[in-house]
């Protein structure tokens, strides 16, 4: 008798162990998509960033032009080369 009862509990015992790994096997798997989900959201922050770098570096390369000087010069400070003529428009 005591054979049959060690043997009953041992596969309680296997039992018990099974679910267990089963419900940590699950929640590892949500905690992998989740962190995977996340990932993806730092990569695509990751390349927004490089793309706002790349453009600075180009505007910055550009500055370093007489023609990006000009530019900056009339947008920013509303310089006018010699000679030419302004019209504001004074509507709305």
């Amino acid at each position: 008798m005591r054979f049959k009862h060690s043997s009953l509990m041992t596969k309680i015992l296997i039992l018990v162990l099974v679910v267990y790994a089963t419900v940590t096997l699950v929640s590892l798997q949500n905690q992998v998509a989740e962190k995977n989900a996340e990932a993806e959201l730092l990569q695509s922050s990751i390349d927004a960033a490089k793309q706002e770098n790349l453009r600075l570096q180009q505007a910055i390369d550009t500055l370093d032009t007489d023609e990006g000087v000009e530019a900056v010069a009339r947008q920013k400070l509303g310089w006018v080369a010699k000679g030419e003529i302004v019209f504001y428009d004074m509507g709305n």
